[in-house]
């Protein structure tokens, strides 16, 4: 994403002018905490080696307003994330769209920001969408373990499943499948780069509006919960939140 300095010198000055939070509290459960990732763009990514993006900052800033020093964040698959979320204690992974089936699996800090679940087809195909129902008889595919896959699974329809983003816009352009259901942050980011022209494809229907998350496992305590809570509630009503999602998604 091309960047200028009057942009960037902006966001800069608002993250050096963010509070500075608590004095920093030895052994803080925060601490204790495995934060884990994926390449997810706008929101988490990496560059030059480093996680960044909208989630990634503004969890900085959370962790500076409660007066604990940047943690490690690993960047892995998104569904071995997922696995680990609901398996492993103490785990901490962004960003996660909270749905209906996600409710009750984990403990949720946020929003982040609103998005959006949808099916993408084809705009040579003139698709006519009103409900899944429609798709009946006709391939979808997505990737395992995300908000849009489980859309359409608990709506009784199967999926064919790619490996990345990359290759599910493959199969539709080639015609192998009709649609895909992915989200819409990560499909405009996939379509752009891959060089497609950006009528070439359109959303036929809205599966759902959402908002993501910062998802906990099951077990942290609510305490520590409402503290990170309180934190980014406290961010979002300062200008330092406006820069980033400029600076990131709009």
């Amino acid at each position: 994403m091309m960047v200028t300095s009057l942009i960037a010198l902006p966001l800069l000055a608002c993250l050096l002018l963010a509070s500075p939070g608590l004095a920093h509290e030895p052994g803080d459960p925060a601490e204790g905490l495995t934060y884990l990732t994926e390449e997810f763009r706008p929101l988490n990514y990496t560059e030059n080696g480093r996680p960044t993006g909208l989630s990634v900052a503004l969890l900085k800033l959370i962790w500076q307003e409660m007066g604990v020093p940047e943690q490690p964040i690993q960047v892995m698959p998104w569904p071995r994330i997922y696995r680990s979320g609901q398996m492993d204690p103490h785990v901490v992974i962004f960003s996660m769209y909270r749905t209906e089936e996600r409710e009750r699996l984990f403990k949720w800090v946020g929003p982040i920001v609103k998005g959006r679940l949808a099916l993408f087809a084809l705009r040579s195909r003139r698709l006519a969408v009103r409900s899944l129902r429609d798709m009946d008889g006709r391939r979808i595919a997505s990737l395992r373990d995300i908000a849009a896959a489980s859309k359409v699974l608990g709506a009784g329809f199967p999926l064919i499943y790619a490996s990345r983003a990359e290759h599910a816009i493959q199969l539709l352009e080639s015609g192998r499948v009709d649609a895909v259901a992915l989200d819409e942050f990560r499909f405009r980011r996939t379509v752009a780069g891959l060089s497609f022209p950006p009528d070439t494809f359109e959303a036929v229907l809205v599966l759902s509006e959402d908002s993501l998350y910062y998802a906990f496992s099951p077990d942290t305590d609510d305490a520590l919960v409402a503290r990170f809570q309180r934190a980014l509630n406290a961010i979002v009503k300062r200008p330092v939140y406006r820069n980033l999602l400029n600076f990131y998604v709009n």
